[in-house]
């Protein structure tokens, strides 16, 4: 593992053993998030994302400042927030839970953005021994399906295609485990 990958792994703990504190939930999203799902570091990654609640953003943002890390002006306010944190990048996007249980982002560029229910659920994976929670197989499938046809989407890129080729075969045998269980 290269020094990259173990510096945003340490965020990652940082920021997750902060929030946790306080009983704000964040969900790893994008590689990451993947790699969570998976159970292992699968590539190098650009960044690390974070999905956090609407209504933990400035108390998210705050603790987050308090541990060292600087909020960049660099997102729209309503959407997400940006920081560096011992020279790593990483971002928290804000979320909103819908009465029927799915999630949007209702302000901002992606008012279009649509996440099922069960996207955002409170059981943890392992990454790197460490337990998080990772948005589900089937909202990170959906995240990156709807995107280059959201309002202010782009089109995919190779390892968007990559990952929801990943996607679709961990939602199978996730699928068939599920069905094996339930049968038994």
């Amino acid at each position: 593992m290269d020094s990259k990958s173990r510096g945003q792994l340490r965020v990652i703990r940082e920021v997750i053993t902060v929030l946790q504190a306080e009983g704000i939930p964040a969900w790893l999203f994008g590689g990451w998030g993947l790699d969570a799902r998976i159970g292992r570091i699968t590539r190098e990654h650009g960044d690390v994302e974070f999905w956090v609640e609407r209504i933990h953003a400035e108390q998210s943002k705050a603790l987050i400042e308090g541990i060292g890390g600087t909020a960049l002006p660099t997102q729209p306010p309503e959407e997400a927030c940006e920081f560096i944190l011992d020279g790593t990048s990483f971002s928290t996007a804000y979320i909103d839970r819908r009465p029927d249980g799915s999630f949007d982002q209702p302000l901002g560029r992606f008012s279009d953005w649509l996440f099922p229910p069960g996207s955002f659920d409170n059981e943890p994976v392992t990454l790197d021994g460490m337990p998080v929670l990772a948005m589900s197989i089937s909202g990170m499938l959906a995240m990156k399906e709807q995107f280059p046809h959201l309002r202010h989407g782009r089109p995919w890129r190779q390892k968007d295609i990559s990952d929801m080729e990943m996607l679709r075969r961990l939602q199978a045998t996730e699928t068939a485990d599920n069905r094996m269980g339930a049968a038994e």
